[in-house]
């Protein structure tokens, strides 16, 4: 994901775990503050191109 991301956008910020605080079986996107998935709501992992046509929609 991180490199599909970075290909596309490649002075895009990609952060892991704020502060080192781990959340099982979350794995969440925010842009800018707002949420564009998470898993713990659609109970599955998003795929690459459909979380870059987000991203892109929000540039």
């Amino acid at each position: 994901m991180a490199q599909a991301l970075k290909k596309e956008f490649p002075d895009l910020e990609i952060a892991g775990n704020e502060d080192g605080n781990y959340r099982v079986g979350a794995f969440e996107i925010t842009l800018d503050g707002e949420f564009l998935y998470s898993k713990l709501e659609k109970h599955s992992f998003p795929d690459d191109a459909g979380i870059v046509k987000k991203v892109r929609e929000r540039n």
